[in-house]
Protein backbone atom coordinates (compact mmCIF):
# COMPACT_ATOMS: atom_id res chain seq x y z
CA UNK A 1 0.00 0.00 0.00
CA UNK A 2 1.65 3.23 -0.62
CA UNK A 3 1.09 6.68 1.07
CA UNK A 4 1.30 9.89 -0.27
CA UNK A 5 3.02 12.51 1.93
CA UNK A 6 2.07 15.97 1.33
CA UNK A 7 3.41 18.29 4.67
CA UNK A 8 5.77 21.24 4.32
CA UNK A 9 7.48 21.30 7.55
CA UNK A 10 10.35 19.30 7.42
CA UNK A 11 10.48 17.52 11.00
CA UNK A 12 6.58 16.50 10.39
CA UNK A 13 7.44 14.68 7.00
CA UNK A 14 10.34 13.00 8.46
CA UNK A 15 8.34 11.55 11.37
CA UNK A 16 5.32 10.71 8.79
CA UNK A 17 7.75 9.02 6.87
CA UNK A 18 9.20 7.22 10.17
CA UNK A 19 5.43 6.45 11.56
CA UNK A 20 4.66 4.80 7.59
CA UNK A 21 7.74 2.87 7.53
CA UNK A 22 7.42 1.65 10.95
CA UNK A 23 3.42 1.11 10.21
CA UNK A 24 4.81 -1.40 7.26
CA UNK A 25 3.45 0.91 4.38
CA UNK A 26 5.50 2.34 1.72
CA UNK A 27 5.38 5.57 1.07
CA UNK A 28 4.90 6.91 -2.76
CA UNK A 29 7.24 10.25 -1.96
CA UNK A 30 7.19 13.35 -0.19
CA UNK A 31 5.73 17.28 -1.29
CA UNK A 32 5.89 20.22 0.73
CA UNK A 33 3.71 22.17 -2.48
CA UNK A 34 0.98 21.87 -4.55
CA UNK A 35 2.94 21.22 -8.09
CA UNK A 36 4.92 18.90 -6.76
CA UNK A 37 2.40 16.83 -4.85
CA UNK A 38 -0.17 17.04 -8.10
CA UNK A 39 3.15 15.47 -9.97
CA UNK A 40 3.41 12.50 -7.42
CA UNK A 41 0.06 11.74 -7.35
CA UNK A 42 -0.28 11.44 -10.95
CA UNK A 43 2.96 9.13 -11.00
CA UNK A 44 2.75 7.59 -8.16
CA UNK A 45 -0.80 6.54 -7.88
CA UNK A 46 -0.95 6.24 -4.01
CA UNK A 47 -3.57 4.39 -2.11
CA UNK A 48 -3.89 6.82 0.46
CA UNK A 49 -2.97 10.52 1.06
CA UNK A 50 -1.69 12.18 4.02
CA UNK A 51 -2.07 15.99 3.78
CA UNK A 52 -1.21 18.99 5.62
CA UNK A 53 -4.02 21.84 5.10
CA UNK A 54 -1.45 24.71 5.26
CA UNK A 55 1.26 24.73 2.27
CA UNK A 56 3.43 26.82 0.58
CA UNK A 57 2.66 28.30 -2.47
CA UNK A 58 -0.94 28.99 -3.70
CA UNK A 59 -2.64 25.42 -3.29
CA UNK A 60 -3.57 24.66 -0.02
CA UNK A 61 -4.14 20.84 1.07
CA UNK A 62 -8.14 21.24 0.93
CA UNK A 63 -7.86 22.44 -3.11
CA UNK A 64 -5.33 19.53 -3.26
CA UNK A 65 -8.33 17.03 -2.09
CA UNK A 66 -10.45 18.48 -4.37
CA UNK A 67 -8.54 18.11 -7.62
CA UNK A 68 -7.52 14.69 -6.15
CA UNK A 69 -10.86 13.58 -5.92
CA UNK A 70 -11.96 14.90 -9.20
CA UNK A 71 -9.10 12.46 -10.74
CA UNK A 72 -9.50 9.46 -8.85
CA UNK A 73 -11.68 8.64 -5.42
CA UNK A 74 -8.61 8.05 -2.70
CA UNK A 75 -8.97 8.58 1.00
CA UNK A 76 -7.13 11.23 2.23
CA UNK A 77 -6.54 11.73 6.07
CA UNK A 78 -6.47 15.21 7.10
CA UNK A 79 -3.18 16.61 9.58
CA UNK A 80 -3.05 19.88 10.44
CA UNK A 81 -1.97 22.52 13.18
CA UNK A 82 -5.22 24.00 13.01
CA UNK A 83 -8.03 23.03 15.29
CA UNK A 84 -10.74 25.92 14.20
CA UNK A 85 -14.04 25.55 13.12
CA UNK A 86 -13.61 27.19 9.76
CA UNK A 87 -10.79 25.22 8.51
CA UNK A 88 -12.42 21.87 9.78
CA UNK A 89 -15.49 23.20 7.75
CA UNK A 90 -13.97 23.63 4.78
CA UNK A 91 -11.64 20.47 4.99
CA UNK A 92 -15.11 18.27 5.63
CA UNK A 93 -16.45 19.64 2.69
CA UNK A 94 -13.78 17.20 0.66
CA UNK A 95 -14.93 14.16 2.16
CA UNK A 96 -11.87 12.89 4.43
CA UNK A 97 -11.38 9.84 6.60
CA UNK A 98 -9.71 11.63 9.60
CA UNK A 99 -8.77 15.33 10.85
CA UNK A 100 -5.96 14.70 12.98
CA UNK A 101 -4.23 17.44 14.83
CA UNK A 102 -0.94 17.72 15.33
CA UNK A 103 0.94 16.25 18.06
CA UNK A 104 -0.65 12.95 16.76
CA UNK A 105 0.68 9.67 18.58
CA UNK A 106 1.65 6.75 15.75
CA UNK A 107 -1.68 4.50 16.82
CA UNK A 108 -3.98 7.04 15.96
CA UNK A 109 -2.41 7.23 12.71
CA UNK A 110 -2.57 3.56 12.34
CA UNK A 111 -5.88 3.39 13.06
CA UNK A 112 -6.95 6.27 10.94
CA UNK A 113 -4.92 4.86 7.94
CA UNK A 114 -6.51 1.07 8.66
CA UNK A 115 -10.16 2.65 8.81
CA UNK A 116 -9.52 4.46 5.37
CA UNK A 117 -8.52 1.54 3.94
CA UNK A 118 -10.99 -0.65 5.17
CA UNK A 119 -14.13 1.59 4.15
CA UNK A 120 -12.37 2.54 0.56
CA UNK A 121 -11.71 -1.03 -0.20
CA UNK A 122 -14.49 -3.11 1.15
CA UNK A 123 -17.32 -1.37 -0.32
CA UNK A 124 -19.05 -0.88 3.19
CA UNK A 125 -19.96 -4.31 3.70
CA UNK A 126 -17.83 -7.03 1.83
CA UNK A 127 -15.48 -8.10 4.71
CA UNK A 128 -14.94 -11.31 6.48
CA UNK A 129 -16.96 -12.34 9.25
CA UNK A 130 -14.60 -13.45 11.36
CA UNK A 131 -11.85 -10.33 10.50
CA UNK A 132 -9.88 -7.76 11.18
CA UNK A 133 -8.16 -10.06 8.67
CA UNK A 134 -8.92 -9.46 5.60
CA UNK A 135 -10.88 -6.50 3.66
CA UNK A 136 -12.41 -7.77 0.18
CA UNK A 137 -12.66 -5.14 -2.52
CA UNK A 138 -14.17 -6.16 -5.90
CA UNK A 139 -10.81 -7.04 -7.73
CA UNK A 140 -8.41 -7.56 -4.74
CA UNK A 141 -7.44 -8.76 -1.46
CA UNK A 142 -6.26 -6.56 1.15
CA UNK A 143 -4.65 -9.02 4.16
CA UNK A 144 -3.75 -7.70 7.33
CA UNK A 145 0.15 -8.44 8.64
CA UNK A 146 0.87 -7.34 11.54
CA UNK A 147 0.59 -3.69 11.16
CA UNK A 148 0.82 -4.09 7.55
CA UNK A 149 -2.01 -3.98 4.94
CA UNK A 150 -1.11 -6.08 2.00
CA UNK A 151 -2.44 -6.04 -1.52
CA UNK A 152 -3.54 -9.04 -3.36
CA UNK A 153 -5.28 -8.93 -7.10
CA UNK A 154 -7.77 -11.67 -7.00
CA UNK A 155 -6.55 -12.73 -10.43
CA UNK A 156 -3.35 -12.93 -9.07
CA UNK A 157 -4.18 -16.03 -6.87
CA UNK A 158 -3.29 -19.35 -8.72
CA UNK A 159 -5.12 -21.40 -6.05
CA UNK A 160 -6.73 -21.89 -2.69
CA UNK A 161 -5.40 -25.05 -0.31
CA UNK A 162 -7.08 -25.43 3.73
CA UNK A 163 -4.16 -26.47 6.14
CA UNK A 164 -5.63 -27.21 9.55
CA UNK A 165 -7.82 -24.16 10.58
CA UNK A 166 -6.45 -21.35 7.37
CA UNK A 167 -7.16 -21.18 3.80
CA UNK A 168 -3.66 -20.69 2.19
CA UNK A 169 -3.99 -18.14 -0.95
CA UNK A 170 -1.46 -18.59 -2.89
CA UNK A 171 0.29 -16.91 -6.07
CA UNK A 172 3.72 -16.51 -8.14
CA UNK A 173 5.20 -14.80 -5.30
CA UNK A 174 3.57 -15.38 -1.53
CA UNK A 175 1.47 -17.21 0.18
CA UNK A 176 -0.97 -15.90 2.74
CA UNK A 177 -2.80 -17.49 5.57
CA UNK A 178 -6.12 -16.50 6.15
CA UNK A 179 -8.17 -18.18 9.17
CA UNK A 180 -11.33 -18.55 7.50
CA UNK A 181 -13.25 -21.67 5.60
CA UNK A 182 -12.85 -22.63 2.21
CA UNK A 183 -16.45 -22.67 1.64
CA UNK A 184 -16.31 -18.80 3.18
CA UNK A 185 -13.73 -18.06 0.13
CA UNK A 186 -15.37 -20.11 -2.44
CA UNK A 187 -18.46 -17.57 -1.78
CA UNK A 188 -16.51 -14.83 -1.89
CA UNK A 189 -14.27 -15.43 -5.69
CA UNK A 190 -16.17 -15.14 -8.66
CA UNK A 191 -17.31 -18.46 -9.96
CA UNK A 192 -16.88 -17.35 -13.71
CA UNK A 193 -12.62 -17.62 -12.75
CA UNK A 194 -12.44 -19.91 -10.04
CA UNK A 195 -13.60 -24.05 -9.55
CA UNK A 196 -13.06 -26.10 -6.72
CA UNK A 197 -10.59 -29.33 -7.68
CA UNK A 198 -10.47 -31.02 -4.18
CA UNK A 199 -12.64 -30.72 -0.72
CA UNK A 200 -9.66 -28.55 0.14
CA UNK A 201 -8.30 -27.56 -3.35
CA UNK A 202 -9.92 -24.25 -5.46
CA UNK A 203 -7.95 -23.61 -8.42
CA UNK A 204 -7.86 -20.11 -10.53
CA UNK A 205 -8.99 -21.65 -13.93
CA UNK A 206 -7.17 -19.46 -16.34
CA UNK A 207 -3.87 -20.41 -14.24
CA UNK A 208 -4.37 -24.42 -15.32
CA UNK A 209 -1.49 -25.45 -17.24
CA UNK A 210 -2.85 -28.91 -17.91
CA UNK A 211 -5.09 -31.97 -16.06
CA UNK A 212 -4.00 -35.38 -15.78
CA UNK A 213 -7.22 -37.37 -15.59
CA UNK A 214 -5.24 -41.01 -15.26
CA UNK A 215 -3.38 -39.20 -11.78
CA UNK A 216 -6.01 -37.07 -10.69
CA UNK A 217 -3.76 -34.10 -10.73
CA UNK A 218 -4.25 -30.19 -12.15
CA UNK A 219 -1.13 -28.27 -12.84
CA UNK A 220 -1.37 -25.14 -11.95
CA UNK A 221 2.05 -22.60 -11.99
CA UNK A 222 4.10 -26.29 -11.99
CA UNK A 223 2.04 -27.35 -8.84
CA UNK A 224 0.09 -30.76 -8.88
CA UNK A 225 -3.08 -29.79 -7.21
CA UNK A 226 -4.97 -32.89 -6.32
CA UNK A 227 -8.54 -33.38 -8.35
CA UNK A 228 -10.92 -35.33 -6.06
CA UNK A 229 -12.93 -38.39 -7.85
CA UNK A 230 -16.06 -36.76 -6.33
CA UNK A 231 -15.39 -32.92 -7.76
CA UNK A 232 -13.89 -34.57 -11.54
CA UNK A 233 -17.15 -34.40 -13.10
CA UNK A 234 -18.34 -30.94 -12.30
CA UNK A 235 -14.72 -29.81 -12.54
CA UNK A 236 -14.33 -30.84 -16.45
CA UNK A 237 -18.91 -29.88 -16.61
CA UNK A 238 -17.28 -26.12 -15.44
CA UNK A 239 -14.50 -25.81 -17.46
CA UNK A 240 -16.54 -26.38 -20.31
CA UNK A 241 -18.57 -23.57 -19.85
CA UNK A 242 -15.78 -21.43 -18.73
Amino acid sequence: MKILIVEDEQNYADTLEMFVDELGYETAGLADNGKKALTLFDEKNPDLVLMDIHLKGDLTGIDLARIFQGKRETPIIFITSFDDKVTFAKAKQTGPFAYLIKPFDPKTLQRSIELAFQHTFADGEQVFESQEEVVLASDSFFVKERSKLIKITIEDILWIEVEDKYCMLHTSAKKFALRTSLKEMANKLDTSMFVQTHRSFIVNATAIENIDLGLFVVRVNGKEVPLGRAHKDEFLKRLQML
